[in-house]
């Protein structure tokens, strides 16, 4: 019987192992690699690499000599491990931002075939009574499983939902305007009555959300200094942004280009670096502070590959940042991207990292390494609009002021460093300014933080660049930070003012 053989070709990453007992002699992985290194990108391997390998396709690089991205059929990547045993051969890993953008819904299973009643629903806006278009409407059953039915407003403001004819009610109904607007909900809806109606309130900065309650607008020359990378999914123009730098590693892509098509990582640099005078637009914890953006997200996509993630942090590491922004994650371990995490702590480099964004569930990778800061999300009633969506999202632990609380969202656990506000969090946005919550938010804030601390002392920020500046700037962010009473696991050391 002869076994049928697959010439479908995948993307592997290959890791050269590290022998951290013997590192006189750490195996032939680390020469093998480096002699990846030397082909061509598009190229294929050279026949007398082996019949099996010759067919290999290198696609890109960290950097040269160095982590390899290749295509190869199941047949290659078993003839290369038994050539090079001390060789890692990983998938290559997929990373997402970590806010909460859009509802999650779970349809009714058959429901076209069923019978069925329907839920009208206006959208408005709460000062003008104007209707909104083009907002996502979701009436849930049950909101903990994200069971039910989600619309979009037409032109007129309106939107339809369709139930089973035995849904009678619903747990909430809720809005999500993507700019320009807060989130809204309405509790306990009946199913088939009156036409409900949803007002949103526009965006006011004069009241500020819970990143200004805690003083997390930055005064002139905050962050002055001070470089802080930001690894995501671009930066679009923005009159509140100034970027110092902008690199896309996304290979087949324009080296300059990191136009930002999601508005995950514009809304991120805001929260870091927005320049715009306060309570006129949006001005970041670290104003003065150089932007560097990379784009490790390919055009309008929504996940990104651990292989450009870990090129976007080695870049980030030799361009001269002082502090890289990771609000990305995933469930899985990472290898390449803790790969050059490592690199960075080596050299002189903080990383920030999302904890996630699943209901307290554990820490996600990167964060869950030891070689980052990891941020949880927390949030205090009062700082958004009353009827603003974010009212659902207040949990326990609560703090020793009662109206500071750890987001529901929030993924928590032992490797929590420190939290930060990420509950209705204004920031600038793809076509002006957004509101959004998730760790992602909270990070950026924590990022700031450290770039404000680490500005304001120039002898630790003038070290040389190795493990012990990286140490020191941990020991003096963790020493600063503030415990808001949630317990160690929810806030590490606190929130570093």
């Amino acid at each position: 019987m002869t076994t049928a053989v697959s010439k479908r070709r995948s993307a592997y990453v290959l890791l050269p192992s590290t022998n951290m007992w013997n590192v006189d002699n750490p195996g032939a992985s680390p020469a093998f690699v480096r002699q990846m290194g030397t082909y061509r990108q598009g190229s294929r391997t050279r026949p007398s690499e082996g019949a099996l390998l010759a067919g290999m396709q290198i696609v890109d690089r960290v950097a040269p000599g160095d982590t390899v991205l290749v295509n190869m059929t199941d047949d290659e990547r078993l003839a290369l491990l038994l050539e090079q045993p001390g060789l890692r051969i990983l998938p290559v890993g997929e990373l997402a931002p970590l806010w909460l953008r859009r509802p999650i819904v779970i349809p009714f299973i058959g429901l076209q075939a069923r019978a069925r009643v329907a839920l009208t629903v206006d959208v408005v806006d709460a000062d003008s009574g104007a209707p909104l278009a083009n907002v996502d409407v979701v009436g849930y059953v049950n909101r903990a499983e994200r069971v039910g039915a989600s619309s979009r407003t037409n032109a007129r403001g309106r939107a339809r939902l369709m139930f089973p004819q035995d849904v009678t009610a619903l747990e909430s109904v809720e809005a999500y305007p993507a700019s320009g607007y807060w989130q809204a909900y309405v509790a306990k809806a009946a199913v088939g009555a009156e036409t409900l109606r949803i007002t949103c309130r526009p965006i006011d900065f004069a009241t500020g959300d819970a990143r200004r309650h805690f003083g997390f607008e930055g005064a002139e020359g905050d962050g002055e200094g001070v470089r802080v990378a930001v690894i995501d999914t671009g930066v679009a123009k923005h009159p509140d942004l100034k970027i110092a730098r902008g690199v896309n590693v996304v290979q087949g892509e324009k080296a300059g280009d990191v136009a930002d098509q999601v508005g995950h990582g514009t809304h991120v640099a805001g929260i870091i670096a927005g320049r715009a005078a306060p309570g006129k637009g949006v001005r970041g914890v670290a104003p003065a502070a150089a932007l560097n953006v990379y784009r490790v997200f390919g055009r309008s996509q929504e996940t990104a590959t651990s292989f450009n993630i870990a090129k976007g942090i080695r870049q980030a590491v030799d361009d001269g940042c002082d502090v890289i922004n990771l609000s990305l994650g995933g469930a899985g371990d990472v290898p390449d991207v803790l790969r050059e995490i490592q690199r960075a702590r080596a050299l002189g480099v903080v990383c920030v990292a999302a904890t996630g964004n699943d209901y307290r569930a554990p820490v996600s990778y990167p964060a869950r390494y030891s070689q980052v800061m990891a941020v949880t999300a927390m949030g205090r009633r009062g700082t958004f609009p009353r009827g603003a969506l974010q009212t659902l999202e207040v949990a326990k632990p609560f703090g020793v002021d009662r109206k500071n609380f750890v987001a529901a969202f929030s993924n928590v656990g032992s490797e929590v460093s420190l939290t930060g506000p990420g509950v209705g969090i204004v920031s600038t946005y793809l076509d002006g300014y957004a509101v959004m919550d998730g760790t992602s938010m909270a990070c950026p804030v924590m990022s700031g933080a450290v770039a404000r601390l680490l500005a304001k002392h120039p002898r630790l920020l003038g070290m040389a660049r190795n493990q012990k500046r990286s140490d020191e700037i941990l020991r003096l962010a963790l020493n600063e930070a503030q415990k808001l009473g949630f317990g160690v696991n929810f806030e590490g050391a606190g929130i570093l003012m």
